[in-house]
C-alpha cells in the first residue's frame, strides 16, 4: 500500500505515531475519540481463510511495542481511546492481559470485526473474550458487501455499478469473501430474503435488525451511497425482530453456517 506513508511494512511505534498524526492533520482536530489498529501485525487467517496455518506467521512488532505508542498518544491527548479490527480471541485476550499488568498502557475498548446474517464467526471464541473483557463489537459489513439487501439476486446478476459488480477484479479482499460462487453463499441469502418477505420487512430491515440486537455489539458501521438507502438502513434500527423470526433466522443458520466468514 504504497499510497499510505510509502508503504508501511508494520506497526511499529513510528508508524503509529505518523498516522495519528496525519490523522489529525486532515481531520482538522485536536484529538480522535477512537483510535483502532485496521488488522493485526502478524498472520491471522482472514477474510475468507477459515484455518490457522502456523507456517505463514512471520516476525512481527509485538502487541506490547504497539500498545506503548498508543499509551503515549493517549497521554498527549491525541487519541482518548483505543480499539483493534480485524481481530482474533488471541489478539484481543494479549491486548487486554498487556494492559492488565501495565497501568501505562491503554486498554481496549471495541474490536471492529465482519458480523452479519452470512458470519457470525465472532460468536464461536471472541463473543466470550469480549464479554468478560467488556469489549464492544463494532459489526462492520451488517449486509456482506450488500449481498443481504437482495439487490444481487437477479438474473443478471445486479446493476454494474453495483459494488462488488463495479470493482469485479479489483477488489480481491470483498471477491475471497463475498462471492456468489462460494459454497451455501446464494441459497443463504434466498433463505433470509424470505425470512423478510414472509414478517413484510425488507431484507436490510432484517439484516441490520438482527446484527443490532445482538448483546455484545456496541454499534454497526453503515455505508451507502445514496440518501433513500441512508433512510432505509437508518429505519431498519427501529425494527422489532420477534422470537419467531430470530428461531427462523437460526435454523437458517444451522443449515448454512458462516459462508461468508
Amino acid at each position: 500500500m504504497t499510497w499510505i506513508r510509502g508503504g508501511p511494512s508494520s506497526l511499529d511505534g513510528r508508524n503509529i505515531k505518523e498516522a495519528i498524526d496525519g490523522s489529525l492533520k486532515r481531520l482538522g482536530t485536536d484529538y480522535i475519540d477512537l483510535y483502532q489498529l485496521h488488522w493485526p501485525d502478524r498472520y491471522v487467517p482472514m477474510f475468507g481463510d477459515r484455518d490457522y496455518d502456523p507456517s505463514c506467521s512471520y516476525s512481527s512488532v509485538s502487541i506490547e511495542e504497539q500498545l506503548q505508542a498508543l499509551g503515549v498518544a493517549v497521554k498527549e491527548g491525541k487519541i482518548r481511546n483505543i480499539g483493534v479490527s480485524n481481530e482474533t480471541a488471541f489478539g484481543v485476550m494479549e491486548f487486554c492481559r498487556l494492559a492488565e499488568q501495565n497501568n501505562s498502557l491503554p486498554r481496549i475498548i471495541t474490536i471492529q470485526n465482519a458480523y452479519s446474517l452470512l458470519c457470525r464467526t465472532f460468536d464461536m471464541t471472541l463473543a466470550e473474550c469480549c464479554n468478560h473483557q467488556r469489549v464492544g463489537l463494532l459489526a462492520y459489513s451488517p449486509l456482506a458487501m450488500g449481498l443481504l439487501s437482495g439487490k444481487y439476486l437477479s438474473d443478471y446478476g445486479g446493476s454494474s455499478q453495483f459494488r462488488l459488480n463495479k470493482y469485479r477484479g479489483r477488489y480481491a479482499e470483498a471477491e475471497c469473501r463475498y462471492s456468489m460462487a462460494k459454497p451455501n453463499v446464494l441459497p443463504a441469502i434466498k433463505a433470509y430474503v424470505e425470512i423478510a418477505q414472509r414478517h413484510n420487512l425488507s431484507p436490510v430491515a432484517l439484516a441490520i435488525g438482527f446484527v443490532l440486537k445482538r448483546p455484545l455489539v456496541t454499534s454497526v458501521v453503515i455505508g451507502a451511497t445514496k440518501l433513500w438507502q441512508l433512510r432505509e438502513i437508518l429505519d431498519a434500527a427501529r425494527v422489532h425482530l420477534s422470537e419467531d423470526i430470530l428461531a427462523e433466522i437460526d435454523r437458517v443458520h444451522e443449515r448454512y453456517p458462516n459462508p461468508t466468514p
